[in-house]
């Protein structure tokens, strides 16, 4: 791509606009945001030891309440002027930090108190008292993916994470079919549940029209109801996409914020994508999309009263519930190892 096809007051080396800053440039030394003593606001770091994660998590400690959470709003609403409207430079600079998780855990907890427990939630905190099997037998993710299964093997043949895995959906939905409650319970505590891609390749090609992947979708949900997740890597790893795409869903509206794709750790993207990031400035204006800011366009930050709404609907889906089943599992894990919950959520994120 040509220079030409770029406006004017565009810099390519620095990737910004004039008064931007280089989209690269994010640590806290370079936000200018403050605490009241006047300091860099320690929340915002990256620990890279334990004593740094020792020394968060103290500070995150002492913030009551009402400081997490009006900090945090303070911080997300700040806005500098920009040709095209309002730019919020902190909704990049707060996204994946231990503060933003801490704000979520509280903000979350706060909001289950407020609101009467979903119908949703209530047939969760109940299955979790009630056998493996009853759960396959009556959740409804998992009554609409198996009819009668007849071990074809149609759905191993073509899937994806079978040739790379030590994985066989046929076999899964055999032990499913079988509904021995030890046989379950080790495969809710396997890596296993966790390789399936939810691709859906398995389902349309089924004669029998069974769902492998939803089975294994209602398989997940069940061991994160049940603590099980915690005995495999990929199963720890649950914390990390918890917070992840849980506080994209609840802090921005959308599975994915714009700015997570980093080349280095999607290379499953492929070359492409590794050069359109190169511009990603620039492309998102292409697109019309409006990154941390004002607009009715694509990526751009919420209004309050539509985050508001969009809440209401993971509180009402249960989905609340499920998080505050794997923080708590979470929390016992960090215990167990010796770690500040900020330092396993880390851990389980890079390990395997």
């Amino acid at each position: 791509m040509s220079s030409s096809k770029f406006p004017a007051d565009f810099d390519l080396q620095r990737q910004a606009f004039p008064g931007d800053d280089t989209p690269e440039r994010s640590a806290p030394e370079d936000t200018g945001l403050q605490n009241q003593s006047g300091a860099n606001a320690p929340w915002l770091d990256r620990p890279t030891c334990p004593e740094e994660y020792r020394r968060l998590r103290l500070c995150l400690d002492s913030l009551s309440d009402r400081e997490i959470l009006e900090g945090y709003r303070i911080l997300r609403d700040e806005k500098v002027p920009r040709a095209e409207g309002w730019y919020y430079p902190n909704v990049r600079i707060l996204h994946g930090t231990a503060f933003e998780r801490e704000k979520d855990r509280r903000e979350q907890k706060i909001w289950s108190e407020a609101h009467d427990e979903s119908e949703v939630a209530r047939w969760y905190r109940e299955a979790r008292e009630k056998p493996c099997a009853w759960w396959v037998e009556n959740h409804i993710i998992a009554r609409h993916a198996l009819t009668s299964c007849m071990s074809c093997g149609v759905c191993t043949s073509l899937c994806p994470a079978a040739e790379f895995f030590d994985y066989n959906p046929r076999t899964i939905m055999e032990i499913v079919q079988e509904k021995d409650e030890q046989t379950l319970v080790e495969l809710l505590r396997s890596d296993t549940i966790w390789y399936c891609y939810q691709c859906a390749s398995c389902k349309v090609k089924c004669p029998r029209q069974n769902s492998p992947f939803g089975m294994l979708s209602s398989l997940r949900q069940l061991s994160q109801l049940k603590g099980y997740h915690v005995h495999s890597i990929r199963g720890r790893q649950q914390v990390a996409a918890r917070h992840l795409w849980g506080g994209n869903l609840w802090n921005r509206a959308c599975s994915l914020y714009y700015r997570d794709s980093h080349p280095e750790t999607h290379r499953d993207f492929g070359p492409r994508h590794e050069t359109l990031y190169r511009s990603i400035e620039i492309a998102f204006r292409q697109v019309g999309a409006c990154p941390d800011m004002s607009g009715s366009l694509s990526a751009r930050k919420i209004h309050p009263e539509t985050l508001q709404e969009v809440r209401r609907l993971w509180h009402a889906g249960g989905a609340l519930f499920l998080w505050q089943m794997i923080d708590e599992a979470a929390a016992r894990g960090a215990v167990e190892d010796g770690l500040t919950i900020d330092e396993y959520h880390d851990k389980a994120k890079t390990e395997g």
